[in-house]
């Protein structure tokens, strides 16, 4: 399964929708809350890690279009 940025609504299917809340769980799990700026319907959409990866592994070095991550000393 390809990690997909944008989430369709599953009541009216647009494509423009915003998140509300991200939760991340110790184990990787990222849990979003998203919401439809169409029909206002919410919803969870859940992110699987391909793998799992510290915070104190990686580090974001720059911001915006710059940003990358980088192996933390």
């Amino acid at each position: 399964m390809v990690n997909k940025i944008q989430a369709d609504c599953p009541k009216c299917s647009v494509t423009r929708t915003r998140v509300v809340c991200t939760k991340r769980a110790p184990d990787g799990v990222t849990i979003r809350r998203r919401r439809c700026v169409i029909c206002d319907h919410r919803w969870y959409t859940i992110q699987y890690p391909e793998i799992a990866v510290s915070n104190t592994e990686i580090k974001w070095v720059g911001t915006g279009s710059n940003a990358r991550f980088t192996p933390s000393a």
